[in-house]
């Protein structure tokens, strides 16, 4: 995982973008796909 982007809904960490893509919360492990953030919501 590496560039952190935006923030998780749940518990408000740091995403970090994650290899298989998409973005991932290091915290509470919850996973985004691209597309659900790429309009800058968070």
């Amino acid at each position: 995982m590496k560039h952190p982007y935006g923030r998780c809904n749940n518990c408000g960490e740091r995403l970090y973008e994650h290899i298989e893509g998409g973005y991932q919360c290091p915290n509470c492990r919850t996973r985004y796909p691209p597309d659900e953030l790429e309009n800058g919501s968070r």
